[in-house]
């Protein structure tokens, strides 16, 4: 039947950030915004275009994951 199971690497999709300092590397594309409006505004277009949803793990720095 396959593999059903899903690895993180599959759901995180982008990771959106005023803080870069912040964000260890991975396998995810960080985006770096200049602002909080930004940064809003990055990832409301980012989920839209991958059908995704952003979680924020800390302030100013938002997780953009496939559900």
């Amino acid at each position: 039947m396959g593999d059903l199971r899903v690895r993180p690497s599959e759901w995180v999709l982008a990771v959106v950030t005023t803080e870069p300092s912040r964000v260890a590397g991975g396998g995810a594309p960080v985006f770096v915004a200049g602002s909080p409006q930004e940064l809003e505004r990055m990832a409301r277009d980012l989920c839209r275009m991958a059908q995704a949803s952003a979680h924020e793990v800390a302030p100013g720095t938002l997780v953009i994951m496939r559900h």
